[in-house]
């Protein structure tokens, strides 16, 4: 686990299991002076209260403590008593003891490189603030690395958040900007950018957290699309009223996959091959005012001669979709297109 966090995971069942608590390095360095600190005034007090009947400035017996504490050795300031000999003992042996345990902490910090993790650390929250249209990816498990790393070739901004500290390092080594908290807390996912985010993706472990996380993220910017997980059926609908834009059920897409595989195996390779966006691609393309496709039909638009790519379907802002659309369908502003041609079809359009 890196330094400066704490993880906290629960056992099945609900029961807690171990917490573990690591200080960060920066807390032991201030800890380590702030004992240090302590130290010098205690036993400045110290020296005063026991040997008040001498009347001792307080530049007198602070001086004493630090030579003391140091191990410098000048020697008495002034004829110790009995019992401010045994309190010089106390100063040595508790002294000594902070300054190297502060010594300690200080060469740690440079030589570990916990402190270039630091540096680090702040850079990633500042680039994460500055992110625009990102996608939040809520869960670095099995479906949330892959869901990053698509994302990622597919040069897409995405943030990870993720309450698993032990997961850190994976995300550090992958370069993927991330915040460690809980995806259900306000200001985690606002320390994940979400009031600039393109999109959030619910995919943790349990539904509950899911739909919470969904929940919080719908009431913070009910405008974001929100793609959630779901491992059973019946937390479809939940999901849904919580504020997810889609709901992923695993099971149900698994049990689709199989039966397609076994009923329509050439559809199935053909998707593939299409995702794969190697030779064959599927896409869609949203219509904006400025572009020169706006208030043209299909058939004038020329699509398939200039960019080789095929209409097969278009969804009006309404929500209406017109599959295999009529050539003479006018194009608007908002309309998505769904295009099947060569890889690479939207970056085509956006030259047109």
């Amino acid at each position: 686990m890196s330094a400066g966090r704490v993880a906290r995971r629960r056992r099945p069942g609900g029961r807690r299991g171990i917490e573990v608590a690591c200080v960060s390095p920066r807390s032991r360095v201030i800890l380590s002076i702030l004992a240090l600190v302590a130290v010098l005034a205690v036993g400045t007090s110290g020296y005063m209260v026991i040997d008040q009947d001498r009347h001792l400035s307080f530049l007198d017996a602070a001086y004493m403590t630090i030579i003391t504490v140091s191990g410098v050795g000048y020697g008495e300031v002034w004829g110790l008593s009995p019992a401010a000999r045994l309190w010089t003992i106390g100063v040595i042996t508790f002294g000594i003891a902070t300054v190297f345990v502060a010594f300690t902490s200080l060469i740690t910090l440079f030589v570990s490189g916990e402190l270039r993790f630091v540096r680090e650390r702040r850079k990633m929250t500042a680039r994460i603030q500055d992110l625009r249209e990102h996608t939040i990816i809520c869960g670095y498990g099995r479906m949330g690395s892959l869901a990053a790393a698509e994302l990622k070739r597919r040069g897409m901004p995405v943030v990870v958040v993720e309450n698993d500290a032990t997961k850190e390092e994976s995300l550090r080594e992958g370069q993927v900007p991330h915040v460690i908290g809980n995806a259900t807390d306000d200001d985690t996912l606002r320390k994940a950018g979400l009031m600039h985010a393109r999109a959030l993706v619910a995919v943790l472990p349990h539904d509950a957290d899911n739909l919470y996380t969904t929940l919080t993220a719908h009431s913070l910017r009910p405008d974001l699309s929100i793609v959630a997980r779901a491992e059973q059926p019946s937390t479809e609908n939940k999901l849904k009223r919580a504020g997810a834009s889609r709901v992923v059920c695993t099971q149900v897409i698994g049990a689709t996959r199989i039966v397609n595989v076994l009923t329509r195996p050439s559809v199935v390779d053909l998707v593939e091959i299409a995702n794969k966006g190697v030779d064959l691609e599927i896409d869609e393309y949203v219509v904006n005012a400025q572009s020169s496709l706006a208030q043209t039909t299909l058939r004038d638009s020329a699509l398939r001669e200039r960019t080789g790519a095929s209409v097969v379907a278009i969804k009006r802002p309404d929500g209406e979709t017109m599959f295999n659309p009529d050539p003479d369908a006018v194009l608007g502003p908002g309309d998505t297109l769904v295009l099947v041609g060569p890889a690479g079809i939207s970056s085509r359009l956006d030259d047109i």
